[in-house]
């Protein structure tokens, strides 16, 4: 058994959890929104070279951060199944302990009352509506029990695997918890680091208009098309995607001598 580990199960991964889920899937939206644009602005920007030197370098990092982004979406998406699993995985563990060992022990109960009443009592303790360190705790305690009592147990008619298979289900159950703890802490880390990269890319999208529409000054069909790449349909009561600055006016033509 490992000790120091969280056993507290995750909040929001069992009842009431459709709140938050419905607030990630809201984020999730944006950001693929957000994404869909980037990518839009890097395939413009390959087919349209801005130059070289200096700018090609800022062409090149904004590019390698699209990418990463790209690499975080594809990673949560694969985590967010994975999270669902470990959290089938530890509810399911915790009915097999409440149904099978701790049920059959409860049924003991009556018999060892009159001589053992504090072991009777035990073993009939509710655990079904304990928390995750709460349960823990009361199946250790239950477990402990049976262990020092295993031949005063089995005369009463204990099955003798019950101990091992308690034991077994306890451990399996709280590496359940600690999986899907460690899948919480991956699914923030990279949350957050996506929310940091989509802020620093909003800013080189600003720079890269100034440097569009210099560079492609008096060419309003690539203007135009740079512009269309950074319309989104942004979901209503969110912030939209920076304003694109306006484009340079076409340089005048010269008047025509006689």
């Amino acid at each position: 058994m490992v000790r120091g580990r969280d056993v507290t199960e995750p909040r929001g991964w069992a009842a009431g959890s459709e709140s938050l889920n419905g607030m990630e899937d809201c984020m999730d939206n944006i950001l693929r929104l957000k994404l869909a644009m980037l990518t839009a602005l890097v395939d413009f920007l390959r087919a349209h070279p801005l130059g070289e030197g200096a700018v090609a370098t800022v062409v090149a990092r904004f590019m390698e951060k699209v990418a990463r982004l790209q690499a975080l979406i594809a990673q949560q998406q694969d985590g967010a199944s994975g999270r669902k699993a470990q959290t089938g995985r530890y509810q399911e563990l915790r009915l097999q302990i409440t149904r099978m060992p701790l049920y059959h022990l409860a049924g003991l109960a009556p018999a060892l009352a009159p001589e053992h009443p504090e072991l009777a009592a035990l073993l009939k303790t509710t655990v079904s509506n304990k928390s995750g360190p709460l349960f823990l705790a009361t199946a250790r305690s239950v477990l402990q029990a049976v262990e020092t009592q295993q031949e005063l147990l089995l005369a009463q008619g204990m099955l003798p695997a019950t101990p091992t298979e308690l034991k077994t289900l306890l451990a399996e159950y709280e590496q359940a918890v600690s999986d899907a703890h460690a899948g919480r802490r991956s699914h923030t880390g990279a949350r957050s680091e996506m929310q940091g990269l989509i802020r620093e890319l909003m800013q080189m999208v600003r720079h890269l208009d100034g440097t569009v529409a210099f560079h492609f000054r008096g060419q309003p069909e690539l203007l135009g098309a740079w512009k269309s790449a950074r319309n989104v349909a942004w979901p209503a009561d969110t912030p939209a995607a920076p304003a694109a600055r306006p484009a340079l006016p076409a340089p005048r033509q010269p008047a025509p001598t006689e």
